[in-house]
């Protein structure tokens, strides 16, 4: 590469070699034909079988007295050989390694990771271009700057910022974190962008043609869309220039290879007071999945919230945005109250505790089994009882203070004060289960 860009246009195609640390087996050793650890990373990109594995070796230059261990370590490291990965997956996965110098104890597993990461992006351009975007959607803002958005549309060109700004920052001359430039594309793309703001941009789509929010919030999937592509271009350089191209009106992009395009540097959306309010409502959000999930209640059962706001600023917030936690909830109706009329929640729900100024109440009367609830509890208390009865047992011995040394007795004494809590919060949900069935 030296030599042919010396002798073409008489200039170094580079000016640094950066030089990462030894690549090593997943559990830290150096990689030996004699160990059948060694991993070529032609295998890992279009993927081989365990007995093409095994051919390698003898045809190779080891011992023939050292093919059965390394056969043994192959069989115990790929059962199933290597799954065809794509240079994309293995790039990202090497560039996520690189941490401080420290050897790179390679994992396949974690790069297949990275190929059903490629796979994601797929489906996620899929997904906007057919059903978020459609056939007839044409762009008509490309900036942003004094646009009155939606709450989630500011929150998701922050976190772009954020992302962009840290893999800026991995790929400066002198720094060099690569591992913090896939950490922050890899979450951006998944838990940012897939995860919440995609999600959020489906009601939209029951929106007539030509409404002004629907055009706003497409134009600004679009946007942070393409700017997320040019984010991930050096990392995974072959899915990214494929999906830039299939890009709506691709040709007003000004240019004709993301290779060519700008890295995204200096967006001007970073907003903490909009990433306050959504981490806020994202706790409301966490709560009901994690209150259905209790429950076993799927995604069809969508029952009622009721959000109680100790303080007008979060009561305010819940207010005008309920619609994020519906969606992303999956829940039905979400009222947000005071929690002075707190008194006013039909009877019938469960109480979880959001934060110290929000209470979340869901009616569940009309989706569980209460007396199989009340008894799952009932036995749940009787095995925490058991092992109450065990433990006190053992602490009541006539010798137990004076042979049993004094970290054994302090641990002793938190394990029963966690029981008796546990104990208590199993009595407080049987009452509350009696509660739904009495009303």
């Amino acid at each position: 590469m030296v030599m042919m860009s010396l002798h073409f246009f008489n200039k170094l195609p580079f000016s640094e070699v950066y030089l990462h640390a030894m690549v090593r087996d997943k559990d830290g050793r150096k990689m030996s034909k004699q160990l059948g650890n060694v991993i070529d990373p032609l295998d890992v990109m279009s993927g081989i079988t365990l007995q093409q594995l095994h051919d390698k070796l003898r045809q190779g230059n080891l011992d023939a007295r050292e093919i059965p261990k390394a056969e043994k370590f192959q069989k115990e490291a790929f059962p199933d050989g290597i799954p065809e990965c794509g240079s994309d997956a293995l790039r990202f996965g090497l560039l996520s390694y690189t941490q401080s110098g420290r050897s790179v104890n390679l994992d396949i597993n974690r790069v297949v990771s990275y190929k059903q990461f490629g796979n994601k992006l797929w489906n996620v351009v899929k997904f906007v271009l057919y059903f978020a975007l459609g056939e007839n959607y044409k762009p008509v803002r490309t900036t942003f700057e004094g646009v009155d958005m939606p709450l989630e549309c500011r929150w998701i060109l922050s976190r772009l910022a954020t992302a962009t700004e840290e893999c800026a920052s991995g790929f400066t001359e002198g720094t060099y974190d690569f591992a913090l430039a896939t950490q922050s594309a890899y979450r951006f793309w998944l838990y940012e962008l897939c995860d919440v703001f995609l999600e959020l941009t489906k009601p939209i789509r029951n929106l007539p043609e030509g409404d002004p929010k629907k055009q706003l919030i497409q134009d600004v999937l679009l946007y942070v869309v393409e700017a997320g592509l040019r984010m991930l271009h050096p990392m995974m350089p072959f899915i990214t220039e494929e999906l830039y191209h299939r890009l709506p009106h691709f040709e007003t992009l000004g240019t004709d290879s993301i290779m060519l395009a700008d890295y995204p540097r200096n967006i001007p959306f970073k907003d903490e007071q909009v990433e306050a309010a959504i981490k806020t409502i994202m706790e409301c959000v966490h709560s009901s999945r994690s209150m259905k999930a209790a429950y076993q209640l799927t995604n069809k059962n969508k029952p009622d919230v009721w959000l109680a706001c100790a303080d007008e600023e979060t009561f305010t917030l819940l207010s005008t945005n309920a619609y994020i936690v519906e969606t992303l909830g999956v829940v039905g109706a979400v009222l947000v109250i005071k929690s002075a009329d707190e008194k006013d929640v039909p009877k019938g729900c469960g109480l979880t505790v959001v934060t110290k100024d929000i209470n979340l109440h869901m009616m569940l009367k009309d989706f569980i089994n209460i007396d199989a609830e009340v008894a799952k509890l009932q036995k749940g208390k009787a095995l925490l009882q058991k092992s109450m009865d065990t433990l006190q047992k053992k602490m009541n011995l006539p010798t137990y203070t004076t042979k049993v040394p004094e970290s054994i007795r302090a641990a002793d004494q938190e394990k029963a004060d966690g029981l008796l809590m546990q104990m208590k919060q199993t009595d407080d949900g049987i009452l509350r289960m009696l509660a739904m069935k009495d009303n």
